[in-house]
């Protein structure tokens, strides 16, 4: 690189609206793609004509666009643009793989069966929540009586019928709304009734890029509304950027929006918080194991001066619904995260106008403390 190109760079890493991560990366690369949030939604027009556009979030006044060394300086220049960052990695949060469950009832003595509502009359019904994840597969758990996979959007294969090439989305969505029937209701997730939305933005090797997770939430910006859909369900990460994380914020427009928004906290161990969990306005959802003791592999730790996740949920060896009408079980945040967004559907089912706000607050409180930590207590 030349004394000129590394000139440049160090006028990208001076400005403080560059993340270091789309610095580091042309320092290595022609072109890549860049998110350029505006300071104010007019000015997206402008970008838009001196830019190649590869990508529209004007839920949270952004754009992705092609960059290289000339185009980031010219970005530098303009007064209108907030930030700049690159795209970061981002993973399902199970930790490990899942397991075939064939001979069930060995599984079910070993395993912790996703949680069955007792001594309530809240089955979810009339409520509607989106797994932004892997896809979903029809399941009898979800699919028999009635099909309750009402919309499937796929963000990375463009498919119309509804399928998950890698499970993960549908055992998150069995979590939260399996109704048991394959099980004989020993296997049964918590909102049994809630009807689901397949929102597909991971691929087949349960990996996606922040742009692909962002043209989710866009989709589900201008559509939750028409789909009655109230909670969100996010068991999703990546490592958070050093300004302005572009998840964090579209799970913050998304929450201020009305919607529930619920997120895997990640399976890194202390002070390792995936995005969007670090967001203060929605719920994040580390993991326990059956004895109510967080787990060692669950992400935790402080972020703007708030320590996180917020509650706690069984997240060990969970039994849950897979492809092809079998089950099999998994371990991590990933596990967690469904029986909270569960939860709130049971909430809203109950108490219709519920902001997210108040649904955070209600989760909060009825939580059992257990060393210090809250534990989902789904005594609703």
């Amino acid at each position: 690189m030349s004394k000129i190109d590394n000139n440049l760079l160090k006028i990208l890493s001076a400005d403080g609206r560059f993340d270091s991560g789309i610095v580091g990366t042309l320092g290595v690369t022609d072109k890549t793609t860049a998110l350029v949030k505006v300071r104010n939604p007019l000015q997206l027009i402008r970008v838009e004509r001196r830019f190649h556009v590869v990508g529209e979030y004007p839920f949270i006044r952004s754009l992705a666009v092609e960059c290289g060394l000339d185009e980031a300086i010219a970005l530098e220049r303009m007064a209108e643009v907030e930030y700049v960052s690159g795209e970061s990695r981002v993973s399902c949060l199970s930790n490990g793989d899942e397991n075939d469950s064939s001979d069930f009832e060995t599984a079910l003595s070993q395993s912790t069966s996703a949680f069955a509502v007792q001594g309530t009359k809240l089955t979810g019904k009339n409520t509607t929540l989106c797994v932004m994840d892997t896809g979903v597969s029809p399941h009898s758990d979800i699919s028999i009586p009635r099909e309750r996979i009402v919309h499937f959007v796929d963000m990375i294969g463009g498919e119309k019928a509804p399928y998950d090439d890698n499970g993960h989305g549908t055992f998150v969505s069995g979590i939260a709304a399996g109704n048991g029937l394959l099980s004989g209701r020993k296997v049964c997730g918590v909102a049994r009734d809630a009807n689901i939305i397949g929102l597909k933005v991971i691929g087949k090797e349960g990996e996606s890029g922040t742009f692909k997770i962002l043209d989710g939430m866009q989709w589900l910006f201008d559509n939750f509304r028409q789909y009655g859909i109230s909670v969100v369900c996010m068991s999703f990460g990546a490592e958070p950027l050093d300004f302005a994380d572009p998840l964090k914020i579209g799970a913050e427009m998304l929450a201020r929006s009305g919607l529930i928004v619920v997120a895997a906290s990640g399976n890194s161990g202390e002070n390792h918080l995936k995005s969007p969990a670090i967001s203060n306005e929605i719920i994040s959802v580390g993991a326990v194991n059956e004895a109510g003791k967080v787990t060692e592999f669950s992400s935790r730790g402080e972020y703007g001066g708030v320590y996180r996740p917020d509650v706690y949920a069984k997240g060990v060896n969970v039994i849950g619904i897979k492809a092809g009408s079998t089950y099999s079980t998994m371990t991590g945040t990933s596990a967690s995260a469904p029986y909270v967004a569960g939860a709130c559907l049971l909430l809203k089912e109950k108490y219709k106008n519920l902001s997210p706000a108040q649904a955070k607050s209600m989760i909060l409180q009825s939580a059992k403390n257990i060393d210090g930590n809250l534990v989902l207590d789904l005594d609703l």
